[in-house]
């Protein structure tokens, strides 16, 4: 895990100071280090959290002639079967860190080295002999990149603040990302916060050649994958056996690191599941956050309850909701990008408190989307989901609009222009599913959006802010196209979702039966609304009408009617 960046500007030279100033915004996510090539016009920064091979595997990597560099964010977690691959064949790297493996496969298969890497990654390679560079990011967008024009070429970064040297002179908002944000507390597709800067999207590629041009290809496509996988019939038993198999496989990938791996733990299905593959784990250590209130559900008990009985030492973080927002300016320096998730800030506090003593981190991100532990994928919601979807100020897929819920005068004119623009990329994502069922075709779009946006974001974000790297092992790509091969009946049950999961557990825990395999499932909950009622209507909006963007885009009197709503209980303006 790390922060990488760069630029690429064919024919004209890199400027040193730049790149500097780039590493240094990226201080955070690799505090053990900095690496920076230069060659010309192409220059790479790396800030390095050392995870493998602590005395040598800092970064730029270089190919076996040297020929080719590289510099990458995240794991190869099949790294050691690609070393043992290359052992065969008397290929001996000079480094053991799981992104070695990078330059060397694409020395040898510039076409299709990316194929042959399992992991979360954004990664650049850049070949000195062709002078040409490649841009990629993971296929599920576990790791993020972003990228910009400058002149004469293109810039790179593991986050938007990477690229503010380049672009803070010119810099202005993007009205169509903010109101995508606006419609559904997180931006989707490429559009960023900042006109000109754009995501890269998962399973996609951007080559840029010596003479200028610019390709973009997907290398990795998850709707394509699906229609393939769809093809295997499995039953309860053949589906149990596959996944404890894949379980355990992808455990033991996700566990290559030579510092101790924790884990946060809430006692729900899919963090139980991690816990009881953690078990008996050197250094097992654990993490639970709750809020001293009663207004919202308190996880601590049944993640307690979970870590007794499996010997796993837990530490708890007990949040008083008044005081939480005190790091609201951090969390939204961490988190760079549109997000308005309030799960940001409970998770920046475990994200410091695991960086105590740990490096790395297991948790429980991907398992709702892949095998339906949401209740909108039951047969009604999703009726109500496709008949909303056509309605002006739809928030579609995950609720009827948050928008359509305030006075259409909350709204300066040019952003209520830009209503509908998000929903395009929605509209494309639901295209591309045709033919599938409904189920999975929700499933997907979630995994498009929701997860990769808000979900993997904030995971990354939060836990990077403290130099933490976040492991997710209910993502890996042959995971996740196991899940949605599933019959139905293996991924919903009336309410209960995750069937399948739910049966993996109760097997684990016969002995001691283990509440999360039968209750209905109950989301993480931030009290934002005793937050709002302790600081207040006035002074709430005494704050936020002193920002030159929230004028811009608002018109005030109605801002202040919402916030006293919020104040007085109505969870409408909350959202």
């Amino acid at each position: 895990m790390c922060g990488i960046a760069g630029i690429y500007t064919p024919g004209h030279a890199i400027d040193s100071g730049i790149l500097d100033q780039m590493a240094q915004r990226l201080a955070h996510r690799g505090p053990d280090g900095v690496g920076q090539f230069i060659d010309h016009d192409l220059g790479f920064v790396h800030t390095r959290l050392s995870i493998v091979d602590l005395a040598g595997g800092a970064q730029p990597l270089f190919g076996l002639s040297g020929r080719t560099v590289a510099v990458a964010n995240g794991e190869i977690y099949n790294a050691p079967d690609i070393f043992r691959d290359l052992a065969a064949r008397s290929i001996m790297p000079t480094s053991q860190s799981d992104c070695a493996v990078i330059p060397i496969l694409a020395e040898q298969d510039a076409a299709g080295f990316l194929h042959k890497l399992r992991g979360m990654f954004a990664l650049a390679v850049f070949d000195r002999d062709q002078r040409r560079l490649v841009l990629a990011r993971d296929r599920m967008g576990i790791k993020p990149l972003y990228v910009c024009r400058v002149p004469h070429g293109l810039a790179f970064a593991s986050e938007i603040k990477g690229l503010w040297p380049l672009v803070s002179a010119q810099a202005s908002m993007n009205p169509a990302a903010a109101m995508a944000f606006l419609q559904q507390n997180f931006a989707i597709g490429r559009e960023t916060a900042i006109q000109g800067i754009e995501r890269v999207m998962p399973g996609e590629r951007i080559d840029l050649a010596a003479d200028g041009q610019i390709h973009q290809s997907v290398w990795w496509s998850l709707t394509d994958e699906v229609r393939v996988a769809r093809e295997t019939d499995w039953t309860q038993t053949t589906a149990l056996t596959q996944f404890d198999e894949l379980l355990h496989e992808s455990m033991a990938e996700h566990r290559h690191a030579d510092v101790p791996i924790g884990l946060f733990l809430s006692g729900g299905i899919d963090s139980s599941i991690l816990a009881y593959q953690q078990a008996g784990a050197p250094d097992a250590q654990a993490w639970t956050v709750g809020f001293n209130t009663q207004s919202v559900h308190d996880e601590r008990a049944a993640a307690q309850q979970l870590a007794d009985q499996l010997n796993i030492p837990l530490n708890t973080i007990a949040l008083e909701p008044e005081r939480l927002f005190d790091r609201q300016v951090m969390a939204m320096w961490a988190g760079d990008d549109l997000m308005g998730d309030a799960a940001c800030l409970p998770t920046l506090e475990l994200a410091q408190a695991a960086s105590q003593s740990h490096k790395v981190v297991f948790s429980g991100e991907g398992g709702d989307e892949v095998f339906a532990g949401y209740g909108r994928y039951r047969p009604v919601p999703i009726q109500r989901w496709m008949r909303a979807l056509l309605k002006p100020g739809s928030g579609g897929f995950r609720t009827r609009g948050r928008l359509d819920r305030t006075p259409r005068g909350l709204m300066t004119s040019e952003f209520w222009r830009q209503d509908g623009i998000w929903r395009e990329t929605q509209a494309e994502y639901w295209q591309q599913s045709r033919g599938l069922d409904l189920m999975t075709r929700m499933q997907l779009l979630d995994m498009q959006g929701w997860l990769v946006e808000d979900l993997l974001t904030k995971l990354d974000r939060m836990l990077m802010a403290y130099g933490v790297e976040g492991r997710v092992p209910f993502l890996d790509h042959r995971m996740v196209l196991f899940g949605l091969s599933l019959p139905a009946h293996l991924r919903r049950q009336g309410r209960l979702g995750k069937q399948l999961l739910r049966q993996w557990l109760a097997k684990q825990s016969a002995a001691s039966a283990n509440p999360a395999a039968t209750a209905r499932k109950k989301g993480f909950t931030v009290p934002v609304g005793d937050w709002i009622r302790s600081v207040g209507a006035h002074d709430l909006f005494e704050a936020l009408s002193r920002q030159a963007v929230i004028a811009e885009m608002f018109h005030l009197p109605a801002l202040r009617q919402c916030v006293q709503q919020a104040a007085l209980g109505d969870r409408s303006s909350v959202d």
